[in-house]
């Protein structure tokens, strides 16, 4: 008997355009709505709504700014997300998509829930509750959170509820996708209900409807028991995305409208902003709010799905590849970054200005770092929702393609280590500080840390040992990289030494905390600021690494500087008392910091050369997006 199943899968999809078709504009999509989703979170920090932890500096306008993309984020996400798990179906059975969907959603959201959510809670506790700081708190508090009557309370999940519902909506739409004919059907209905101005009217009414109808009585609530609204925006959202993703007439209209609807989101904006700040905007029972509200929704949806569908749908390449892989990875860590790193910089009370870049940095950056090493880890991508490195499509010819990689695979698994060390550094460091209560960042040295002072010395010296080992096995791989690009056997061996010391010094510093003298033996460390330059000239001879010589070649001079200005050879009193731990601070980060990119690129490079040719890459990475 034959196989129903490519009957039944291929049935929804329209006649006209293959399976296989790319849609690299809903990749840049997500991307684009993650940003702006960690952005808005840095917001908050400012805002006057009730959040996780909040900056010295509070703004009022901040309810009226964060409408700009309040309305809109999440449901564009839901929509997309819809759209990726309908690419799934094309090539998977309704069994291989559940569980396909649950290896990508259920252990990043375990992992998240019992690692990553807890420091955020913790850190709200010390900020609002007084919970004690140090390891001790931490401990005290994960045995409260998670005893019976913390487990009673529910496990809070904070950011993570987003995974929980994709995952419960990922299920529904399976569910439905088994009924025959049932998700073609929706299809056809959608794609015949929704022309003309009807794609812009009908969808309006709905959230007009469901604004007036039931966010007055359930409001948004992240809990998926009781968030009824919610899942009449968000799940119908998913479902509409998975609906619509292969009806290329819809698409041909959103990019038909996209500057009517662009012009309606640009009427709605201000208007809905006067609405919540003038005390009158909520006369009539909210219903011009919920108007203007449900209008703004919708068109900007509309606007963008346009230009992106007119624009973006080819734009592919190792940039969007790269950017989509992060992506979840990115989302699971940026709010604990972020809570972190407020709790770390607001003693310092910089200007609003300074504070607002520097979060936005540190967020972006740090979650990126640990894209960078979960990604080299095979035993833990699963828990950062990645998929196992054996999991890649690759042809039939796996051997072949397989052969050129393992060329060079020592020298990047020792560059791997040192794209991990800085990472470790900066993280022992924030731990350390979490854990030294009163620990002053503008007067202090960060070799207080580890000090006699220090609540818990053994976070800042057993990491910075650690760390020490890592960098001087990362000085070998730079070493081996430099002699397998470009034959210089002296050179290369002469940054492994600078770097061995380096890294001798920075674990021998440890077993000597400060004060005592012999903890010194960390000015070997320093000799790590020759290191660019040495790597300049065993480079010397590659004509193909223009970026990573103008990368190196800044790094020394941004070094040099930070040394005559921190040894007062110019400038006195620039740096002083009051401000010399900060100053540090940017000098560890520039010092410690370079070698893991450094590091990366010289893998990229190694990896390059190993490769006879690209390694193919999936015809559109929203096939396997796992959000």
């Amino acid at each position: 008997m034959p196989d129903p199943r490519p009957r039944i899968i291929d049935a929804a999809v329209n006649p006209s355009v293959s399976p296989s078709v790319r849609r690299y504009d809903l990749d840049w999509i997500r991307i684009g709505a993650f940003g702006l989703l960690i952005l808005y979170h840095v917001g908050l920090v400012y805002g006057v709504y009730d959040w996780h932890i909040h900056s010295a500096h509070t703004f009022e306008w901040m309810r009226e700014a964060i409408l700009i993309t309040n309305p809109w984020r999440l449901t564009l996400l839901f929509l997309v997300s819809g759209a990726a798990l309908r690419f799934m179906t094309f090539r998977r059975t309704p069994r291989q998509v559940a569980r396909t969907r649950f290896a990508r959603l259920v252990p990043p959201l375990i992992f998240g829930a019992l690692v990553l959510v807890p420091i955020q809670s913790w850190i709200e506790s010390m900020d609002k509750g007084g919970w004690p700081g140090g390891v001790a708190g931490y401990v005290a508090w994960l045995g409260h959170e998670f005893s019976w009557s913390g487990l009673a309370d529910g496990v809070p999940v904070n950011h993570l509820w987003f995974i929980v519902y994709i995952a419960v909506y990922s299920l529904v739409a399976v569910l439905l996708w088994r009924v025959p004919g049932l998700i073609e059907r929706l299809g056809d209905g959608l794609e015949k209900t929704l022309r003309g101005p009807w794609l812009l009217i009908l969808p309006i009414l709905y959230l007009i409807a469901i604004r007036i109808g039931l966010f007055p009585w359930f409001g948004l609530t992240n809990t998926l028991h009781n968030d009824w609204y919610n899942h009449a925006l968000s799940l119908v959202a998913f479902l509409f995305g998975f609906s619509i993703v292969r009806r290329e007439s819809l698409w041909r209209m959103m990019e038909r409208y996209r500057w009517i609807a662009l012009a309606l989101a640009a009427v709605a904006l201000p208007i809905m902003m006067v609405q919540v700040w003038h005390p009158g905007g909520r006369a009539f029972w909210g219903v011009p709010k919920a108007v203007v509200y449900g209008i703004d929704q919708w068109a900007v949806i509309v606007a963008i799905l346009g230009f992106g569908s007119k624009h973006l749908r080819d734009r592919g390449g190792r940039a969007l590849n790269y950017l989509t892989q992060a992506t979840f990875p990115f989302y699971l860590a940026h709010q604990t970054v972020l809570v972190a790193a407020v709790w770390i910089i607001r003693p310092a009370n910089l200007p609003a200005p300074i504070e607002l870049l520097s979060l936005i940095a540190i967020t972006f950056v740090g979650s990126l770092a640990v894209y960078e090493v979960v990604r080299r880890i095979p035993a833990i991508r699963p828990l950062w929702g990645l998929k196992p490195l054996d999991d890649r499509p690759w042809p039939l010819d796996l051997q072949a393609l397989l052969k050129p990689r393992l060329r060079y695979h020592r020298r990047r698994r020792l560059l791997g280590v040192g794209v991990a060390a800085p990472i470790l550094a900066l993280t022992v460091v924030a731990a350390a500080i979490l854990a030294y209560p009163g620990f002053n960042n503008a007067t202090q040295y960060l070799s207080e840390l580890g000090g006699a002072t220090a609540r818990a010395p053994v976070i800042f010296n057993g990491g910075v040992f650690v760390a020490g080992v890592m960098a001087a096995l990362a000085g070998i791989g730079f070493g081996l990289a430099v002699y397998a690009l470009t034959g210089a056997r002296v050179a290369g061996v002469v940054i492994a030494v600078v770097f061995v010391l380096a890294g001798a010094g920075m674990s021998a510093s440890t077993l000597w905390p400060w004060p005592d003298p012999r903890h010194m033996v960390i000015n070997l460390a320093l000799g790590i600021q020759l290191a660019p330059v040495l790597l300049l000239w065993g480079l010397s001879k590659r004509r193909d690494l223009p970026r990573l010589k103008i990368f190196l070649a800044v790094i020394f001079v941004v070094m040099a500087i930070l040394t005559v200005l921190t040894k007062h050879l110019v400038f006195p009193g620039t740096v002083n008392d009051a401000n010399v731990g900060w100053w540090e601070r940017i000098y560890a980060i520039v010092l410690v910091c370079w070698v893991g990119v450094a590091a990366w690129a010289l893998d990229r490079k190694l990896l390059s050369v190993a490769s006879e040719s690209p390694a193919p890459r999936p015809s559109s990475a929203a096939f396997d997006a796992p959000l």
